[in-house]
């Protein structure tokens, strides 16, 4: 059957600060809509941004409010009727929810790609722990506890089911990858490492930094923009790394491509991930990943057959090492990844996801028969 699908989000695709969950947005998006759905989005705005924005006749995009503001601006607009007859409701929550339970009447299905309760202590330290408190746990604890959800790890599924989520109600999609945009490559004829991501206090680049020191022989491409930049350039200063760190800024889909293809270990050291996506475009490359086994990434990493897992920074540092001078270690773990990234595609995950929301439609109506039945008098 044709929905009309409607996403509520802090970011859609084309926000600078996208990352991954705008990735998987438009993955799955871009394929229902050529599927024959209708799909609404609600996100924040940005500089430079439309305020309302149509792709296609089946697509449009309502931008409303900041980073913080979206949140309550949405919940108003949505509740006035901003978007007309949704079937189901996507509500994607990245640390902060859109308190749905409490209005919503819609059938919804929230999706979380990862718990930010340690990411709210690393960017904010002592007040992060009261924020993460009111803005994620107290709500997924007491309000969400009859949602149906999805993320994109099992790893994640256990902190969801930490708020009291029964297990039952998590469903987990893997998050494909556009295989057709990468492909292998040929790698820098001499040692290059790759960081791919935004530079926020929580991804812990000065972890990749300390890799770096490990092989002096490389350098280090850092390719992604945020507010954690300027300490980071004041770090590599001080470590007396400029000569060998190449600061890129937010970088187009071919430079992505070209620095994935080049690279010959991509690293992430994160504090909190759901899956990285980055360690699957590297994948797709061909290029081995070496990660801090945190969260998802014991999942989109096989440690030993597609890149190696790290459990404290001196680990991550030695594993780089070893993959950099390795050739046939670093060789059989690209070829291995290149295999694997293959089965991971939009196409599977977005038919999964149809399917779940499809799925939550019949239960809520079967939900609102059995009221109406008990309402009835005998």
């Amino acid at each position: 059957m044709s929905l009309h699908i409607l996403v509520m989000t802090d970011r859609d695709w084309t926000h600078p600060q996208g990352g991954g969950t705008g990735t998987n947005l438009y993955g799955q998006i871009a394929r229902w809509v050529a599927w024959g759905n209708r799909v609404s989005v609600i996100a924040c705005s940005y500089p430079g941004a439309q305020k309302f924005e149509r792709f296609g006749d089946d697509l449009e995009v309502h931008r409303i409010g900041g980073r913080s503001t979206v949140f309550p601006r949405a919940i108003l607009a949505q509740w006035r009727g901003l978007v007309k007859d949704p079937d189901v409701v996507l509500e994607v929550v990245n640390g902060i929810t859109f308190l749905t339970p409490l209005w919503l009447r819609t059938p919804s299905v929230t999706l979380v790609h990862h718990i930010h309760r340690d990411h709210y202590v690393e960017e904010m330290g002592r007040k992060g722990r009261l924020a993460a408190w009111l803005l994620e746990t107290v709500p997924l604890r007491r309000l969400y506890r009859r949602s149906r959800f999805l993320t994109i790890s099992h790893a994640t599924a256990e902190d969801i089911a930490w708020h009291g989520i029964p297990l039952s109600e998590i469903d987990v999609g893997y998050i494909g990858v556009e295989a057709d945009s990468f492909g292998p490559g040929e790698h820098a004829p001499t040692p290059e490492l790759l960081y791919l991501g935004r530079l926020k206090r929580y991804k812990r680049v000065e972890v990749v930094l300390d890799a770096l020191e490990a092989v002096p022989e490389a350098i280090l491409h850092v390719a992604g923009d945020g507010d954690h930049r300027p300490e980071l350039e004041r770090e590599i200063a001080e470590r007396g790394l400029t000569e060998r760190v190449v600061m890129h800024g937010f970088v187009s889909e071919d430079e992505k491509r070209a620095l994935l293809q080049r690279a010959w270990v991509n690293l992430t050291a994160s504090s909190a991930e759901g899956w990285a996506l980055s360690v699957m475009e590297a994948a797709a490359c061909g290029t081995p990943s070496v990660a801090l086994g945190v969260g998802g990434l014991n999942e989109s990493v096989v440690h030993n057959e597609t890149g190696l897992l790290a459990a404290t920074p001196e680990e991550m540092a030695e594993r780089t090492r070893q993959v950099v001078r390795d050739a046939g270690l670093r060789e059989r773990l690209g070829r291995n990844a290149l295999h694997r990234a293959r089965e991971f595609t939009w196409d599977r995950t977005a038919r999964e996801t149809l399917g779940i929301l499809e799925d939550e439609i019949a239960k809520a109506a079967e939900r609102s028969t059995a009221h109406a039945a008990a309402r009835t008098p005998a």
